[in-house]
């Protein structure tokens, strides 16, 4: 792929006003999308990361080798009430947990977001299986920007594709709906998450798309369902599939303000995809347990061969583990602190980042068992074209890739990059086209 990132650069290099101006074209349209977060344009470069054919057959091979190591995680939680005690879950999350979602899928979406570094060499950041966005956002961007002008310059060179992501999830939502009831093939279906919490423009588009194929459908508040005569409802919408972007630990802080909808998933009366299972591997918990083969022994060799080689070494915190606790203090170069079950980065702390004093401080304010340390890896870098006041440059960022699984299935990319070593939407990000190159 250099070849492709090198002609890229040289087309851009030769007219750097005309593309400037491209660039400008792509971000008014990109504001009549429904890629946008907190309100606000989804921020982006006129920089694509390109992909070959056989790099997409290493993350299908690198997804499906995680994901069976997953499935067997899930079931020894089902079967074993001492495997499930290692991840500390309240009694009502775990109840939920147990419920049979209806259908085989224990994560029907999820994202692993990694440290790709080229061929096979890659690292897991995290996993991603409970809400997960990123979809629409890249979708549209993606195709946007096949008919930008540099795009349509390389394309007399090479064939570009991009990931089609939004209706091949429908298509995933409805596959699942049909093993939860196969006698019924025309579900009312409800987009889920507290009001102020989610992504409206990205739900929007989601309710969009499935009404275009003659589905009723409707963006619902948890707090709102009504639970009678074995149904669940928003107001007077029977609610028959839901597609739950509510995290689970929003579910779990509301738990008394959702009282119908609780009962009618532990009733099995109504489809949620995802099922509250897949929170077994959301927790960052999943990868100190995972790491852990006395409680992992369940697992082949080779499979804890993967887990040593592509997962970074992660424990526990624990503030009272005197030897833990000083090798943490001693070591920040090398680590970084994360909280167990918060999203968009928040919480996350890379030691060197933070100077010995700043890293003691946030070692010292650590309660319990509430955080994992973990092994620093190097954050891939590249150089991508930036516009400043309509003068090109080529500026070094960091990425992570997230890849996108549909029934446990690899579907997609989802890229964000930046200049620090912490990547996501909520510390100011940019948002990259995926390409495909043939």
């Amino acid at each position: 792929m250099e070849a492709v990132y090198k002609r890229y650069q040289e087309i851009l290099s030769a007219d750097p006003n005309k593309y400037c101006e491209d660039y400008q074209k792509l971000y008014k349209k990109m504001k009549d999308s429904p890629a946008y977060y907190h309100g606000q344009v989804i921020p982006f470069l006129y920089q694509p990361l390109f992909f070959s054919k056989k790099e997409l057959q290493i993350f299908k091979e690198l997804t499906s080798q995680l994901t069976d190591i997953l499935n067997k995680v899930i079931a020894r939680y089902l079967s074993d009430s001492k495997f499930r005690s290692y991840f500390g879950f309240s009694k009502e999350l775990e109840k939920l947990i147990l419920a049979d979602p209806g259908y085989e899928c224990s994560f029907p979406m999820a994202r692993f977001d990694i440290f790709y570094y080229g061929d096979k060499n890659f690292k897991f950041c995290e996993l991603n299986t409970d809400g997960s966005s990123g979809s629409v956002k890249t979708n549209v961007l993606e195709e946007f920007f096949l008919s930008t002008q540099v795009i349509d310059q390389l394309k007399e060179e090479y064939q570009i594709a991009y990931s089609e992501l939004i209706e091949s999830w429908i298509d995933t939502l409805l596959e699942n709906y049909r093993k939860f009831n196969p006698n019924h093939n025309k579900p009312n279906i409800a987009i889920m998450d507290f009001e102020g919490y989610g992504m409206v423009k990205e739900f929007e588009c989601f309710r969009d798309a499935i009404k275009e194929r003659g589905y009723q459908v409707k963006i619902i508040e948890p707090r709102e369902l009504e639970y009678r005569d074995d149904k669940l409802y928003s107001s007077d919408f029977r609610v028959d599939l839901i597609y739950r972007r509510a995290v689970t630990l929003d579910l779990i802080d509301h738990y008394d303000e959702i009282e119908d909808f609780i009962a009618a998933y532990l009733d099995g009366n109504v489809c949620v995809v995802g099922g509250i299972r897949s929170q077994v591997i959301h927790n960052k918990i999943i990868f100190a347990i995972l790491q852990d083969f006395d409680k992992v022994d369940f697992l082949s060799e080779d499979e804890q061969d993967f887990i040593k080689n592509h997962i970074p070494y992660t424990r526990i915190f624990n503030p009272a583990d005197d030897e833990l606790f000083n090798y943490v203090k001693d070591n920040k170069d090398s680590l970084v602190l994360k909280p167990m079950d918060l999203y968009g980065a928040d919480g996350v702390a890379i030691g060197r980042d933070l100077s010995q004093s700043e890293w003691e401080d946030r070692l010292g304010k650590i309660e319990g068992e509430t955080y994992l340390v973990q092994e620093f890896c190097l954050v891939p870098e590249r150089e991508m074209a930036v516009f400043d006041e309509g003068k090109l440059s080529f500026e070094p960022f960091k990425y992570t890739l997230g890849l996108f699984l549909y029934n446990q299935n690899f579907k997609g990319i989802y890229t964000r990059a930046g200049k620090d070593n912490v990547i996501a939407s909520a510390t100011g990000c940019v948002t990259l086209p995926n390409l495909i190159i043939d």
